[in-house]
């Protein structure tokens, strides 16, 4: 049983992404070792209200630390978020630097926040350091061909930043030169510097509880072939190619329906398109849902479709997965490692091709071939089990730390 501190700048529950994995680690990680997580001030009240359901662990503890005011008006909105994370991991270092004198710590763990091209606060304390999982995702050369040309200009822009992250941020650079560890669910987009401290690591998690997904009774379907897209409607979800690629699949077939769950700008854009397709009775928007009702659209569904491009491994995803729905996803993104062809269709980014008419091509498949989806949504229940748990993934952070910690014993006699 290790004393470990955790930076874990997402951390709290029934919010999905990164803050419900931050949230779900730390209590199994807890289970095993004496954890202090270091989190956001305004996690603090979202804590409260859960501890108040369920007891904390004893070996859970949480350091609330918050920039100056000053700072933190880079929060709001979307568009200075990075600024003020930067800031927030250099102002972290101060807030453990003042935990560390009245508490020993045997190693540090960067948890959620993971981006190869950002820096975190603990490598700047000398303790051993792990760092990860951590990524960045790269766009398919085929998807930004189909991009329009001021997306196209920001991808490179969003390409530009990270590059100047990795290579020429002094604070990144020492962040990767002083983990032992490196931990990235993207190993191969990550500096060639790194290599020999680099393993393949998953991202995100799932436990098999009425929390993350209420289980199909049955893989079969309903008198409607169900498609269920979920996510922000943002172009690098994939919402555009989702419903591009239905609207297409459903021309001929009246017993389909897709459901779109979530919102943002394309919202407006989508509908109108839907609308001109003459296939309005088909295409449900929800709009944005709590979790427990996403859980009971999900259950009715009888595909999950995500043709995300640069997202990374969504718990959504592994919700689905869970639930008992094959996955239809795009070539190269996490995503598609996770589906890796057993668990659903993993569409090909082919030089010249067309994958809008390969995503069609999939619903159709699954669609006429009941057998294969079954097996598809079997496959997709015991992977997210036997791969993603959140228990597995927790049992593999207890190897590595002890890796760490003996690599660290290494350097020391070395240095005596």
């Amino acid at each position: 049983m290790y004393r470990i501190l955790i930076s874990a700048y997402a951390c709290e529950p029934g919010r999905g992404s990164e803050g419900e994995i931050g949230w779900s680690l730390v209590h199994e990680l807890a289970k095993r070792h004496h954890v202090w997580v270091l989190t956001r001030a305004n996690n603090r009240g979202t804590h409260e209200v859960a501890f108040a359901k369920e007891k904390k662990p004893a070996s859970l503890n949480f350091i609330y630390y918050d920039t100056p005011e000053w700072v933190r008006c880079y929060k709001k909105g979307k568009r200075f978020f990075l600024i003020y994370y930067y800031l927030w991991q250099f102002g972290s270092f101060f807030a453990i630097r003042r935990f560390l004198k009245r508490q020993q710590i045997d190693l540090v763990h960067h948890l959620t926040g993971g981006m190869d091209w950002m820096p975190s606060g603990l490598a700047l304390l000398g303790l051993p350091f792990l760092w990860g999982p951590v990524g960045g995702e790269v766009v398919h050369p085929e998807i930004l061909r189909t991009l329009p040309f001021s997306l196209q200009l920001k991808e490179l822009f969003r390409k530009f930043v990270h590059f100047c992250g990795r290579e020429l941020d002094p604070f990144v650079r020492l962040t990767g030169r002083r983990a032992r560890i490196i931990l990235s669910h993207t190993p191969e987009n990550l500096p060639k510097r790194y290599c020999g401290k680099v393993r393949p690591y998953v991202q995100t998690g799932i436990l098999p509880s009425e929390r993350f997904a209420k289980m199909k009774d049955s893989m079969g379907r309903a008198d409607s072939f169900t498609v269920i897209f979920a996510g922000e409607l943002v172009h690098w979800k994939g919402a555009a190619y989702a419903l591009e690629a239905f609207l297409r699949f459903a021309q001929k077939r009246k017993d389909v329906r897709l459901v779109m769950v979530g919102d943002g700008p394309l919202r407006p854009q989508l509908q109108q398109q839907v609308e001109h397709s003459g296939l309005s009775e088909q295409v449900e928007f929800s709009g944005k849902v709590a979790m427990d009702d996403l859980l009971d659209v999900l259950v009715k569904g009888d595909v999950f479709l995500y043709p995300s491009y640069h997202h990374g491994l969504a718990t959504v995803v592994l919700q689905a997965m869970l639930t008992g729905l094959p996955v239809v996803c795009l070539e190269g993104d996490a995503v598609s490692r996770a589906v890796d062809e057993t668990c659903g269709f993993v569409v090909p980014l082919t030089k010249g091709g067309d994958f809008i008419l390969g995503i069609e091509l999939a619903l159709e498949r699954l669609y006429l071939e009941e057998g294969v989806r079954v097996k598809f949504a079997l496959e997709a229940r015991e992977a997210s089990v036997a791969k993603y748990s959140y228990t597995t993934i927790a049992s593999g952070y207890d190897e590595i730390y002890r890796q760490l910690l003996e690599s660290q014993g290494d350097l020391i006699a070395k240095a005596n």
